[in-house]
């Protein structure tokens, strides 16, 4: 049953394909896509594995920090010793769950956005905006 399937789905992308007409340009960029598909692949696969944990470390960093302001504004401001210390205790947790998830949001879209347009690129490793 499975080969039947497949055959009549290979068979239906040959009559379809040949409907179509090609140009030489067209034939051009079709072999460059292909040739370009594993490095593509590669560069998305990199990114996710590489530009994930970038991603958490910048975010949960940033949304600590956000938080340890905003805390300590108020029980007495950000510009005192003792109110930041007992912020970044109530910030720290709060600032790693939401930076995890944020970055780890971020870290996949980089990946897929930037690693298959430019492969092995800053912004596939979540080393440029993250936004």
């Amino acid at each position: 049953m499975k080969k039947f399937a497949l055959s009549t789905v290979a068979l239906a992308a040959v009559l379809l394909s040949s409907v179509l007409p090609v140009s030489a340009e067209d034939a051009k960029e079709m072999m460059q896509n292909a040739a370009m598909f594993p490095v593509k692949a590669l560069g998305v696969g990199a990114g996710l594995v590489l530009g994930t944990p970038i991603a958490v470390t910048r975010c949960t960093a940033s949304k600590t920090r956000e938080y340890t302001g905003t805390f300590a504004d108020k029980i007495g401001g950000k510009e005192h010793a003792v109110p930041t210390a007992f912020a970044m205790v109530l910030s720290v947790p709060f600032g790693v769950l939401a930076g995890t998830s944020q970055g780890v949001y971020y870290g996949g879209k980089n990946a897929i956005a930037h690693g298959s347009e430019k492969p092995f690129s800053k912004d596939s490793f979540s080393l440029g905006d993250l936004e």
